[in-house]
């Protein structure tokens, strides 16, 4: 056999015998949806109302259990709420960093669990927007957990939420989660936690909140909920790396006698 029919042959059987563990094009897995006249009326704002804790999800990917959007017992929630808002006010004005924001519980929390059989994986948290009082936190970063326990910061720097104090809110980048290891092929015995910090306001009725009076009007998670590959799969996938191996050996040989 030529080699150049063999490495054809071997590639084809390569990747079709990879296509169970090939990555799903990212769907959203869970999304909240801020906008108070698109999602049923659910964050009127107005007096003590900082929208629901939990607040469940209003879309959420089949074979995923989505815990609810939950407020940290160091976040109030006395005074007037912000229409198409979801958070809350009486912040510690001493909390001045990431590990007194967490100490204070003041952050929001939700959760991610798959169902037997299936792996989770997450692509991005999409871009969304903060809304904050010329007085409320200015700070903040996002973290996950696989136990409950140990939480670990994604990216390397604190984001600064903006100097906006309207309803318009500050936009925020979307948020690469693909390359965190820990965060792909979650198998139904881990559950995901993600908690978002906040820190460094200046008056305790400074307020805070997920804003949906913006241009990115809700909270979304996207990524892929696929099934575990079944052993046949599994095989077939070995002979599939057995055959691009045997390639790169033609080629070594090749490139030897040459």
């Amino acid at each position: 056999m030529k080699m150049k029919t063999f490495h054809k042959l071997g590639l084809a059987i390569a990747l079709t015998a990879c296509l169970p563990f090939a990555a799903l094009e990212a769907a959203v897995i869970a999304s909240w949806d801020l906008d108070n006249t698109t999602n049923g009326g659910l964050l009127p704002g107005g007096t003590n109302n900082f929208g629901p804790s939990p607040f469940i999800a209003t879309t959420t990917a089949s074979n995923v259990t989505v815990g609810g959007l939950t407020r940290g017992s160091g976040i109030g929630t006395t005074g007037s709420g912000a229409l198409s808002g979801w958070g809350g006010n009486n912040f510690d004005t001493a909390a001045a960093n990431l590990a007194a924001a967490i100490a204070n519980n003041e952050f929001a929390t939700f959760t991610f669990t798959p169902a037997v059989g299936y792996l989770l994986s997450f692509d991005d948290i999409a871009a969304y927007n903060i809304r904050r009082s010329g007085t409320g936190p200015t700070t903040g970063r996002w973290q996950y957990s696989v136990n409950g326990t140990d939480f670990f910061s994604i990216g390397v720097s604190d984001i600064t939420w903006g100097a906006t104090t309207s309803a318009t809110g500050n936009n925020q980048a979307f948020i690469d989660l693909s390359g965190i290891s820990a965060l792909q092929n979650v198998g139904s015995g881990t559950t995901v936690t993600f908690r978002l910090a906040t820190w460094g306001a200046t008056n305790t009725g400074g307020t805070w909140y997920l804003n949906g009076a913006s241009t990115n009007d809700a909270l979304t998670l996207n990524g892929s909920v696929v099934p575990v590959p079944e052993p046949t799969g599994l095989a077939l996938g070995g002979v599939g790396l057995v055959a691009l191996a045997g390639i790169a050996r033609v080629r070594r040989k090749t490139a030897r006698s040459n």
